[in-house]
């Protein structure tokens, strides 16, 4: 029996009647849902889910799980278990991320893949460009568009060379959104925007800082390391985006990475230009102090806080996550790692103007792949 156009592997599977075991894929459970994108021969595979179904002491926001590239394992998860609000008076919040709101999204692209035809998955970030007129809830005031049109769960877009998840969830009076963009290159990028639903508080300067967890598990658990710079750090740390922290711009833009010592493949941190914008502690009361922190995986550990948080947790304490432990793995090779990325903005009050609290602002690094992700593996034992 003659086999056209197959490997001498695939060949003797075929012979002995052996069904071959295609390239993983995330297994979802709901509430967790499916995407993969593109419909046909996926790039990106990953379970996600809305913000009232994430885990983590207040929620987490838009939630990612098993993020698969090509076949092979990623991310584990990928949120934003920590969110704070604090003023240049006395008020501080520690915000929560698991009260979903209602967006603008076309039918097809609701909890599904699909593409927008009429207009995109719209948030009230995406609306809020006035500084000082906001747009109240869905459908932000928006000429056409009717309540009909509102949507509460995450848009998943195909936008062709990419593809886009979109959400948005509330505390209080504030409206926050959350995306996440796929390419086909490989790379991503996590994007926050903040918000303001009707005009509180507009007249006072305040802060918002957003802080990813990306639990990276890149082929499996174990194996991965962090480096700074392109060197691999032993221990826990904290650090910030720019050395010397108060130089404008930044005089030396500091780079992370996250690799698999025996793969070679990972991810490269890249900072945006916005991340620059607020840089840490601008208040002045010492709540933000650090950009980014690399920790070993420890289970459940979603926050700098336990289980039980207040509204007035406003302070980020960074020690509870960043405490000496090992984060190399005991012979150098590697571990089960986690990186946190923090990102701010600033809304103005008019003094010191010009005031700018109602125009929405939006941050975000971008993440490239390292080493060969290459096509799908055809097998998950090993063989390519």
């Amino acid at each position: 029996m003659k086999i056209a156009n197959c490997s001498k592997l695939l060949c003797l599977l075929v012979l002995l009647g052996t069904t071959p075991a295609y390239a993983a894929s995330p297994t979802c459970t709901l509430p967790e849902r499916l995407l993969s994108w593109p419909a046909e021969n996926p790039i990106w595979e990953l379970c996600y889910l809305s913000a009232d179904d994430s885990v983590g002491p207040r929620g987490s926001g838009l939630e990612l799980r098993n993020v698969h590239l090509n076949g092979r394992l990623a991310i584990k998860k990928a949120h934003s278990p920590m969110l704070f609000a604090e003023y240049t008076t006395s008020t501080c919040y520690r915000d929560w991320m698991d009260d979903a709101n209602g967006f603008l999204a076309m039918p097809q692209v609701r909890n599904q893949l699909g593409q927008s035809t009429t207009f995109n998955a719209t948030t009230s970030c995406d609306r809020s460009n006035d500084p000082v007129q906001p747009y109240f809830q869905c459908p932000f005031q928006l000429p056409g568009r009717v309540a009909a049109d509102c949507f509460t769960g995450v848009a998943v877009e195909d936008r062709g060379d990419h593809v886009v998840l979109t959400t948005q969830y509330a505390a209080s009076w504030y409206y926050y959104s959350s995306r996440f963009y796929f390419y086909a290159d490989g790379s991503f990028e996590p994007e926050f925007g903040f918000g303001n639903r009707d005009g509180t508080n507009n007249s006072i300067t305040h802060w918002h800082h957003n802080y990813w967890r990306l639990d990276f598990d890149i082929d499996d658990a174990g194996n991965d390391v962090v480096a700074q710079n392109g060197v691999v750090q032993a221990t826990e740390f904290q650090t910030l985006r720019c050395n010397p922290s108060t130089a404008t711009p930044c005089a030396i833009e500091r780079v992370w990475s996250v690799t698999d010592t025996v793969s070679g493949r990972g991810f490269q941190l890249l900072p945006a230009a916005e991340d620059y914008v607020s840089p840490t502690n601008q208040s002045g009361r010492n709540f933000h102090l650090t950009d980014v922190m690399a920790t070993t995986h420890i289970a459940n550990e979603y926050s700098d806080t336990p289980s039980t948080v207040t509204l007035s947790d406003c302070g980020m304490d960074e020690e509870n996550l960043v405490n000496g432990g090992d984060l190399d793995g005991p012979t150098g090779s590697g571990t089960d790692v986690v990186l946190y990325y923090r990102v701010g903005v600033r809304d103005r009050n008019a003094s010191p103007g010009p005031q700018d609290s109602m125009i929405c602002k939006r941050a975000g690094p971008v993440f490239t792949p390292i080493g060969n992700w290459g096509a799908p593996p055809l097998f998950e034992n090993g063989f390519e």
